[in-house]
This record gives C-alpha cells, structure tokens and sequence, in this order.
C-alpha cells in the first residue's frame, strides 16, 4: 500500500500489524519506509501529522533509547531554511538509530504553528492515555517548538512559546492527568 507522497521503494505494513502504545511491548521499528519524495519536508510532515490511519513510526523502543535521545538531544539540533532538523554531532548522525530520528523528527512532528496548533486540538479529550507514536511526536514537537523560539524575535518567541506551553501541557495531562495551563 503506497500512498502520493510515498517514494516507490516503500513498502507500507498493514495497520492490523501496527499496533503500539506504551502499555505493549511490541514496538515497530522504523526503517527506510519512511520516504516523502516531491513534497517539501514541511509540507510531508503535515501530511503524516494529520492523517491517523497512518503507519505509526516511533523512535522510543527501550530504555536505552530513552539515553541516546538524549545523547542527540544534548549534542545539538540545527533547523534549516526548509524546517530539516538535523543533529550537530557528526558522529552520533552518523548511527542507525540517527536515520531512524531523522525520519521521526522530519516526517512525523509537525513544523509549522497552524499544524502544531491543529494537532493539538484533535487530541482526544476523553482521558485516554496517547498512543507511542502521538506520545513521541507530541515530546520532539516541543523540543522543535523551544529551539524555534530560542532562535525567533519576541513576536514570534511568544507564539512558539505558548505552543511549547500548551504541547508541555498535553505531555504532563497523560502522563499525570494533572491539568496544566497556559
């Protein structure tokens, strides 16, 4: 099953064989599946953002993963012109589970306000705990959102900010279902 905006070397896996929260511990390994091909990156990822039938792709497998996000984390991102996140560290980028990052952070976390904002309010409100893969995009999308208004003016500082807020917000209400607001 292929989709528009898929290269056609990816192959899709059923969504029967996709199924991953954090309560299982079955988890889908990304690979090279992840391929957008004729669309901006920006434009890609809204795409995956949006649609939840999609094939859930996840960074965040074990404990140990947990330790190298924070490794490529700690080491440094870089956005370009064209909302591509890469690490700074050459070394660590260089690593399987980098590739595997990079198609997570460029793909499936959403790059612009209006999407990230739109993200946010089709979250369900019922009380249900995120699926893995909605769980991790909502953490990278704050990391996106923090390092976008570090490198903004005020005006725009404060519209990245209170996105920041308000995915924080989403991330501690499943994890502790305390409310947080902004």
């Amino acid at each position: 099953m292929q989709g528009p905006h898929l290269a056609p070397h990816c192959i899709r896996k059923p969504i029967s064989e996709l199924t991953t929260t954090r309560a299982h511990s079955h988890w889908m390994e990304a690979d090279s599946n992840v391929c957008a091909k004729g669309k901006s990156q920006e434009i890609a990822s809204d795409l995956f953002w949006g649609d939840q039938t999609e094939q859930p792709v996840v960074f965040h497998r074990d404990i140990s993963d947990s330790f190298l996000l924070y490794e490529f984390l700690a080491g440094g991102l870089t956005i370009d012109e064209k909302n591509i996140v890469t690490l700074n560290d050459e070394e660590l980028s260089s690593m399987r589970s980098a590739k595997v990052f990079h198609s997570v952070m460029n793909t499936r976390v959403p790059k612009t306000q209006a999407s990230i904002q739109k993200r946010l309010s089709d979250l369900p409100s019922s009380g249900e705990t995120f699926e893995m893969d909605t769980f991790e995009q909502l953490l990278l999308a704050s990391v996106y959102t923090a390092h976008r208004a570090w490198q903004s003016d005020l005006t725009e500082r404060q519209a990245w900010g209170n996105l920041f807020c308000q995915l924080l917000a989403a991330i501690t209400h499943d994890l502790s279902g305390k409310v947080l607001t902004c």
